[in-house]
């Protein structure tokens, strides 16, 4: 399905450059083709963290925690782990707390701090469904030799980089009000 995506977003392309100079082709085609790969992605880990009552926010924490030293993390510290914002953090910390698979409590250290930590119940739902995701993921780049799938993360990681520049940079650019 998303080949025909990234085919009608060609041909899309290929009319409005005809209509418009200067369209930058390649760039919006690569911005689509990344966009559409992490929704689906994103459904291929979902089908199989949904029928354990989770959302992919939701494992994302759960795994964040049990990947800690320690199992334990803040929940600031999480928000950067699991890319969450702090009010979605405390969504999913109160629905895993709920369902007994993570705990919360106050930092013996810094009593103005909250402590999460996974519980053996999340520490064996974690355990349970991660080797059934990566055997999904060996699927989707099984095609890949070793060297290509370098080769593409230290891609990825240059385009993350650069990304995170030309928004920085546009954030600094923004008028003042």
């Amino acid at each position: 399905m998303v080949h025909q995506q990234i085919e009608m977003v060609e041909a899309s392309l290929q009319r409005l450059s005809g209509r418009l100079e200067d369209v930058p082709v390649d760039q919006v085609l690569l911005s689509r083709i990344v966009l559409f790969l992490a929704h689906d992605l994103a459904q291929l880990m979902d089908q199989h963290i949904r029928p354990y009552g989770l959302g992919e926010g939701d494992f994302r924490v759960l795994t964040a925690l049990f990947s800690q030293p320690e199992n334990m993390a803040h929940p600031t510290d999480l928000c950067a782990r699991a890319s969450q914002s702090p009010a979605n953090m405390s969504r999913i910390c109160d629905a895993l707390v709920t369902r007994d698979l993570i705990t919360r409590d106050l930092s013996a250290q810094d009593r103005r701090k909250m402590v999460l930590r996974i519980t053996p119940k999340g520490d064996q739902l974690v355990r349970g469904l991660l080797p059934t995701m990566f055997g999904a993921l060996r699927q989707v780049f099984g095609e890949f030799s070793a060297d290509e799938q370098q080769q593409l993360i230290a891609q990825l990681k240059r385009l993350a980089n650069r990304l995170d520049e030309v928004m920085a940079n546009s954030v600094a650019e923004e008028p003042a009000e």
